[in-house]
């Protein structure tokens, strides 16, 4: 009797110690795969974000350039009369209201403050991405993982690396 309670409670020892290394694996190859999906959501952010902030950013660069001329040739016109002084200056006063304060650099910074944290967070998901392979890889190599990562398909991760074209700085048409 007191070797068949030994034989079950050691074979309920290796049962368990089997049921914790293969959780362990699953959790780390499920973190893996969540930090891939977190990484390709930041590709897709940067993909749609970016190019709208650069359109709107340059429209209202031009709309601001055309709104200058006009100004420019509004004081011209006001300068080229022999309007007295105080009919001068009701003038400007109602050139200056009709145009409120233009602020294309403020956009350009913005823009620019916009793809710096896009790229940012894009770094930092891929970052964690390969510290979370590195772990999971690892984990696999260790004994007794490896013994159970081979017999349940837990495949060795690749890490993500820049390629060639990558290596430049992208270029957005301002």
């Amino acid at each position: 009797m007191i070797f068949l309670l030994t034989g079950g409670a050691l074979l309920f020892a290796v049962l368990l110690i089997f049921l914790i290394l293969r959780n362990q694996l699953i959790r780390s190859r499920n973190l893996v795969d969540a930090a891939f999906a977190d990484m390709d959501v930041q590709l897709l952010k940067r993909h749609e974000l970016i190019p709208k902030l650069v359109q709107i950013a340059a429209g209202y660069a031009k709309h601001e350039a055309v709104l200058l001329e006009e100004l420019a040739e509004k004081r011209t016109g006001i300068w080229d009369k022999d309007d007295q002084f105080p009919q001068i200056l009701t003038k400007i006063n109602a050139i200056k209201e009709a145009y409120p304060d233009l602020k294309a650099d403020q956009t350009f910074e913005k823009l620019l403050f916009q793809i710096t944290e896009t790229q940012n967070h894009l770094l930092y998901s891929r970052q964690f991405y390969n510290g979370t392979v590195e772990a999971y890889n690892s984990l696999q190599e260790k004994i007794p993982y490896s013994w159970f990562a081979k017999s349940n398909q837990h495949t060795k991760r690749n890490y993500v690396q820049a390629k060639s074209e990558q290596h430049e700085i992208p270029k957005y048409p301002i």
